[in-house]
This record gives structure tokens, sequence and C-alpha cells, in this order.
């Protein structure tokens, strides 16, 4: 300042420290959210139903440098994989990806909070907006649920976030086109329909926002450059640039799966051979998935349409075509999870309109009558009750599911069990905590599909026969064998050895609606 004169410098100066300013108070207020994911591991003893987690581990753990063919895996892009890899040090898997998780969530809440400040909300509406979108139940659950879907869910929400806001400003900086494509590409890296999701969005900004077509296409070079490194990976092991087992997801798409006996699935040709051999069971589910993912993502738009903000509607623009593109082709495949990667942004599309909704047209009702202002607040506790109820009821759940597992390793323990692989279950989801390699042995699973993976893996435990089981058991070194009510599903004999008992297993424990039998 010179003579009470600000500077141009100076006032630049200012201006940098206050987003300075205003990214570090994001930044701090969005570590309870990373807290509260932590607290959850806590409750629940860092046991939840792992979500495609293992598997993921599995492949980290055969990763190998010098046989190239290791990172190769067609229903896993290998992001997540050797993050795994790197972590592994840490001894326990999942409090590594519950660490994942927790950092992960930080990341949305910090890049909600921006959304929600840059539209005007203030800090304390945007943290309850925010809180909205994380206790979403659905949002909630893979936030804290290890696995490559969270991932995948976070940098293609900031991605898209990073986009928006480039499009909807004036001179935006070209980094943030690359910000936007590398975040979009790295979502990709986590899962492979991301990749799909990102090329998506970007088609359809280019159809809304044509002057901006040269920032849009440095963001899809940047999400070509990232995703990269998966298409290097797929060539020099072997396959082909975008190769992937999407033949499966629509097998079983149409056809029931038998977790329990994966043996029997037939080999299976092309995504198209798929479809030909069975036209109307296709078009039943694809029918029916699209019914379910379309309306999801697109019904926050609705109040978009009410909104006088033109910069609202063209985002919303963009957001609905890519909803169309996304449900019509994530609907050929069976997921109930493909709804979750464009959930938050489509929650963050129903706060921004209602908010705007709220100044355009409401404020001024308010200003005059009472009663507006009271509904939206007991709107909103409803909807924030309602939202937490759920998700402490799942939290319940999975702390109960901890103890009961814990109790049962607390018996294998006294059995005197060593190693993971001496006991067979029946539970796709029991793991341990206490006993290396932590996974016991199965019959079928994902993880034993040659489909799925390049090597050739065993289908597990023999189920032809109660015979063939026992001997197959004692061949592999089966102590233990842990059935659940679900065994019926794997083959009759099991379900008779669980409510009967048999002359070669000796029953020694229950905990819950679990059995353990001794195998002498």
């Amino acid at each position: 300042m010179r003579n009470g004169v600000f500077s141009p410098a100076m006032a630049g100066q200012g201006l940098e420290s206050s987003r300075l300013e205003a990214v570090w108070r994001n930044a701090c207020a969005a570590l309870p959210f990373a807290v509260v994911i932590t607290l959850v591991g806590i409750l629940t003893d860092s046991h939840t139903p792992l979500n495609d987690f293992w598997g993921n581990y599995a492949l980290s753990q055969r990763l190998d440098p010098r046989h190239l063919e290791t990172f190769y895996d067609g229903f896993f892009p290998v992001g997540y994989t050797v993050l795994l890899r790197l972590l592994s040090r840490f001894g326990y898997p999942p409090l590594a990806a519950l660490g994942i998780n927790a950092a992960l969530t930080w990341l949305l809440a910090f890049a909600l909070l921006g959304v929600f400040r840059l539209r005007g909300l203030g800090l304390v509406p945007s943290l309850i907006a925010a809180l909205l979108v994380f206790l979403f139940p659905q949002v909630f659950d893979y936030l804290y649920t290890p696995g490559a879907d969270s991932g995948a869910m976070v940098f293609f929400t900031v991605g898209t976030c990073v986009l928006m806001l480039a499009l909807l400003t004036p001179t935006p900086r070209r980094w943030w086109y690359v910000l936007a494509g590398g975040l979009l590409g790295m979502a990709s890296l986590w899962r492979y329909h991301a990749l799909l999701a990102g090329v998506f969005l970007m088609a359809g900004a280019s159809l809304a926002y044509r002057k901006r077509i040269a920032g849009i296409l440095l963001a899809l070079a940047s999400c070509v450059l990232v995703y990269g490194g998966q298409i290097a990976v797929n060539v020099l092991s072997r396959h082909s640039p975008f190769q992937t087992y999407q033949a499966f997801n629509i097998y079983q798409h149409m056809f029931p799966v038998n977790w329990y006996r994966t043996a029997e699935i037939p080999a299976l040709g092309t995504p198209l051979s798929i479809v030909l051999s069975n036209p109307s069971a296709f078009l039943s589910a694809y029918v029916a998935s699209f019914v379910r993912i379309f309306p999801i993502l697109t019904l926050p738009l609705i109040f978009c349409l009410f909104s006088k903000d033109s910069q609202l509607k063209r985002p919303a623009a963009v957001w609905l075509c890519f909803c169309l593109f996304y449900s019509g082709v994530m609907a050929t495949a069976d997921s109930g999870r493909a709804v979750l990667l464009g959930l938050p942004v489509s929650l963050t599309f129903l706060l921004v309109s209602v908010h705007a909704l709220w100044v355009d047209r409401l404020r001024t009702v308010a200003a005059h009558v009472s009663w507006p202002r009271r509904v939206s607040y007991v709107a909103l506790v409803l909807l924030l009750g309602a939202c937490a109820t759920k998700d402490i009821t799942t939290i319940a759940s999975w702390r109960t599911a901890s103890q009961n597992y814990r109790a049962l390793e607390q018996v294998l323990v006294r059995e005197r069990i060593t190693d993971a692989q001496q006991v067979y279950s029946t539970d796709l989801y029991f793991y341990f905590r206490g006993i290396p390699p932590f996974r016991p042995s199965y019959s079928g699973g994902w993880l034993d599909l040659p489909l799925y993976h390049a090597s050739h893996d065993t289908h597990g435990i023999s189920l032809a026969s109660e015979n063939a089981f026992i001997q197959d058991c004692r061949l592999r070194g089966i102590r233990i064998v842990h059935l659940t009510p679900r065994c019926k599903q794997a083959a009759p004999f099991l379900f008779r050895i669980y409510t009967r008992g048999a002359e070669s297993l000796r029953f020694i424990a229950q905990v819950g609606r679990s059995r353990l039998f001794r195998l002498d």
C-alpha cells in the first residue's frame, strides 16, 4: 500500500491468501468424516464384509515385475492391487485397506465442501450437505467397505467436480482440465467401467460446451495418459489394450451362478455370442437393470429444472447425458454397484439445486411466512435421521458378525489351527484376524475362476459327494469344517452334515448359526 492505495500486486496476494485459507478450512472440516470411518473400523474390530478385497489382495501377493502377466487381471485394474502390495508390510491386510478408505473419505468430503462453498452455501450448510452425501446408505457402505469400488467412486466424483468447475469458470486454467482427466483416469485404474464413465462424461460435456472442446480434449488426453499404465500392462502381458472379462458379467446377468460350484460354469464365448444364445433373457435382464440404474441417477436432477440459475441447468444437462450413456451400457451387465459411481454427483446436484431453488423462489416467501423454513428444517432432520439410522443398523450388523468371527477364531485357536487353509468354510465372507493367510479353504468362489484369472487355479474342495468331500479335505490338510445354513446352496450332503452331523466329522462348537466340525 502506497499513500493509502492498494497496488494490484497486493490485491492479488490478498486474493491468493484468501483462497488458501478457504482451502485450509475445507481440509480441516473434512477431517471428521475420515475420523468417523476410522471409528467405525474400531467399533467393528476392523472386520467387515469385504467386497472383492481378498481377490485384489491375492492378486497383489502374486505381483512379480519379472513376470508381467502377474499384473493383469480381467476383472480388476492394476491401481488398487499395486497399492495393496505397497502397503502389505503393515501385516493384517484389512487395516491398510481401512486406512485407504479413510483417506478416500477425506478426499471426497474435501471436494464436496469445495463445491458447496463455491455455490455460496456457507461453512455450516456445506457441512450439512456433505454429511447428507456421506451418510447416504449406499455411499456410506462403500466408503467403509474395503475394495476397489470406494476408490473408483471417490476419484470419479472429484474428477467430475473439477471438470464441472473448469466448464463453469469464464477463464479456466489448463491444469484444471489436466487434473480432471487425471482423476477420471485414476478411477479407471481402480475399476474398469470407470473408463467408460469418464469417456461418457466428457462426451456429454463436449455436446453442452462446444466452445470448451479444446479443454475437454485436454482432459481426455490426461485421462488416457493415466490409464496408459493399464494399457501397457495389458499389452506387455500379451492381452489386447482394453481386454477385460466383461463376458462373465453379461453371463451372470442372464443366468444364475452358484458361487459354490463355479466349476459347472460353461466355457464362455464373446459377449455377443452370450447375448445371441438367449436374446429374450438378455433383454429382460437389460430392461430391469436399466430401470434400476437410470432413475436413481437422474431423479435428483428434477429440481434443477425449477431453478433460475442457468449455470446450474447446463451442467445438469451434461450429467443427464452422462446418465443416459452410462445406464445404457452398464445395464448390459449384472452389477448392483453400477449406480455407485455416479451417486455422489447426483446427490450433489440434488442439494445444490434445492439450495438454488430456495434462494431464487422460496427465500422471499419465508421472509414473510415462517412455515417454509420450518418445513425445510424438519425435512432435513428427518432425512439425516433416516440415513443415520440405516447406517447405524449396518454398523451393528458388522459388529455382530465381527464378534461371531472372533468367537469362531478363538475356538479354532484352541483346536491348534495355525494355518487358515486348515479350515474349510461355506461362509464366503469369513476371514481371520490372527491366523494367516487369513482366508479359509472354499469350494468355488470367484477366486477359483480361471475366467477371472490367468492362472489355472483349482475350484476348491470337491463337492461331488460326501465321500469325495471328506477325501479331498484330508488330502489338502483340512482339519476343521465350518458350515453355515447357506451350505445347502453348495451341496445337499453339507446341509445334512450341518443338521445331523456325520460319522467322519465330530461336532465341536456352535457360534450364532455357524457350526464347527473336526475331521476325525
